[in-house]
């Protein structure tokens, strides 16, 4: 709980003045009962027309003082609680932009939209509850406590044991939900899990028949969640009847002895509707309390969950001292005997990997499926960090860079060509945000996608669906390509970039690609021999290591990996 204490601490201004509001709203229904004992004493009683009046002018402008205190507390605890969602919000996004690559994976994306949307709501609603209905409670019991005490010592320590049991009652809810409460959240990311697989899968389910095996898996999850959802509201379900038995049986025994003290002309009759109002309002803020009082055990294992994903503590971290000027005539980049293992991984991913990107010059990649060809480029941008050697750009040990300045040297197309929802505008200034219009033409020239953006009806005002599902997959990929061509970067990484362009338009880009961008360094990832004939150099990976360098020629007469490569390409070509 941590979070919270640190969010109290930072928001005092809020804190004081929910408690200011607290405070008055507690005073103000607090003179209520004794005004109405006045009334009934002093004027129905006594047939006093003129304390009739005046006192009751008094009720109306305490109930109004108390009316408008009321929507402002609600305002003030609905903005604390709001405040406190969206803080919790930025610091998950912000720690989930600085986790390595296997981190976020260690965590689940389900897991993580879990958290940021489901959670953090849960926390949110119940701050402001808290605030709303326990933070007041307090306060108001031990003032009906000390004002029916004032009346008959007998009547209050009939409340206080009433208050007692109601507090047993409410702490065991708590505890015994609390486990509960944690499944609850756990088997959300199941749901969720389910849910994502099923709308992004859901050509893959229908061109498989698939749909009621796919309909009994999900509803299995569903089925342990609403089991569980289930169980939880049959223990809550005992709540009301339980509380309001105790309040029933307190008011039973106030009025009983009330009414005995009232026929002696111990207690007047004002005076014991004033004591049953007390009891009526002490018991029912510790109800309301303790309707909010459940959702605490919610809002802790919400809670811990977020924590878990704060507390990380990032794999990649930027340095603390600068990494000083770059060697102007050092390669771009230099890989110097890199190796990379995962965390717990008994088998490296690379091995040994050594070579230089040199400015103007194109270096690709290739090799077997695993063979760690998209490490590299995870690697350059500082996904992952190396375990053994160094990556430098111009000289520089990228981990000493940090990673804005290293990012923003690098125009990088993933393998997974991702658009966001907005514009094709929006999309390809993501590479540089104060690009020009006639910068972005430029780079989908290059991109080949310029003439399918004019033909367009809104040009580069187009609407971009969100993952540009709007667009085929050759059409994502060369926007994606145009995107990191805007950046104008030190060192262009394409990883696997060009599997869904036809044979015309791979070509024609990769032609465009070898006069833009002057003496930037290109690093092409391929699985496609065609795209990397003209290469300056080619690496040949192989279970982790380079078993092969050199030129296309110099690769078909000395590397047999490379020549199985290309011989199965050329006899899939044939077929």
């Amino acid at each position: 709980m941590k979070y919270l204490k640190r969010f109290l601490s930072e928001h005092k201004g809020k804190v004081a003045v929910n408690v200011l509001l607290a405070l008055a709203q507690s005073v103000g229904i607090l003179l209520l009962p004794m005004l109405m004992a006045s009334i009934v004493d002093q004027g129905i009683l006594a047939g006093n027309m003129d304390a009739i009046k005046r006192i009751g002018i008094g009720m109306l402008l305490v109930t109004a003082f108390s009316t408008v205190v009321a929507i402002l507390f609600s305002w003030s605890a609905a903005d604390t609680g709001a405040t406190f969602g969206r803080d919790m919000r930025q610091k998950l996004f912000q720690r989930s932009q600085e986790l390595s690559l296997r981190q976020f994976n260690d965590l689940g994306l389900s897991s993580m939209v879990t958290r940021s949307t489901a959670d953090v709501t849960t926390m949110q609603v119940t701050v402001s509850m808290v605030i709303q209905m326990i933070l007041p409670a307090p306060l108001l019991m031990a003032a009906a406590v000390v004002m029916t005490f004032r009346a008959s010592s007998k009547i209050a320590l009939l409340l206080l044991v009433c208050l007692v049991l109601l507090l047993a009652f409410c702490i065991w809810m708590v505890r015994a939900s609390s486990p509960m409460t944690f499944l609850i959240q756990r088997r959300l990311d199941r749901v969720n899990q389910m849910v994502r697989e099923h709308v992004t899968g859901t050509r893959v389910v229908r061109a498989f028949g698939r749909e009621a095996h796919e309909e009994k898996r999900s509803g299995t999850a569903f089925d342990l969640y609403a089991d569980t959802m289930i169980r939880l509201g049959r223990m809550f379900a005992v709540v009301n009847p339980a509380v309001w038995l105790i309040l029933g049986l307190c008011m039973a025994g106030v009025l009983w002895i009330g009414g005995m003290m009232t026929g002696r002309g111990s207690m007047e009759v004002g005076q014991i509707m004033a004591v049953a109002e007390y009891t009526t309002m002490a018991l029912g803020f510790l109800i309301t309390a303790a309707g909010a009082v459940l959702y605490l055990p919610r809002l802790r294992s919400c809670m811990e969950r977020l924590q878990e994903v704060l507390d990380t503590v990032p794999d990649v971290a930027d340095p603390q001292a600068s990494a000083g000027e770059p060697v102007t005539d050092a390669p771009v980049v230099s890989f110097e005997n890199v190796s990379f293992f995962y965390p717990g991984a008994e088998e490296p991913v690379l091995q040994n990997l050594d070579f230089c990107c040199n400015p103007g010059e194109t270096t690709a990649i290739i090799g077997g499926t695993g063979s760690g060809k998209s490490t590299v480029g995870d690697l350059l941008l500082r996904l992952h960090d190396v375990t053994d050697g160094a990556i430098r750009l111009h000289g520089q040990d990228i981990r000493h860079m940090t990673q804005k300045e290293l990012r923003s040297k690098i125009g990088c197309v993933p393998q997974k060509a991702f658009l966001f929802s907005g514009t094709i505008a929006e999309n390809l200034r993501m590479g540089k945000e104060d690009a020009t219009d006639e910068e972005l033409w430029d780079a989908l020239r290059t991109a080949q996608a310029e003439d399918f953006v004019r033909s367009l009806p809104k040009g580069l005002d187009a609407p971009v669906a969100q993952g540009g599902g709007n667009f085929s997959g050759g059409q994502r990929q060369r926007l994606a390509i145009a995107r990191a061509l805007v950046r104008k970067a030190d060192l262009y990484v394409f990883d696997d970039s060009f599997s869904a362009l036809d044979v015309k338009t791979d070509a024609a880009l990769r032609r465009a690609l070898e006069s833009h961008g002057g003496n930037a360094a290109k690093l092409i990832i391929a699985q496609r021999v065609s795209t990397i004939l003209n290469a300056d150099q080619i690496l040949v990976l192989d279970q982790s290591r380079v078993v092969g360098k050199g030129r296309h020629e110099e690769l078909l007469f000395s590397c047999p990996t490379y020549q199985d490569i290309v011989r199965s390409q050329l006899e899939q070509k044939g077929a």
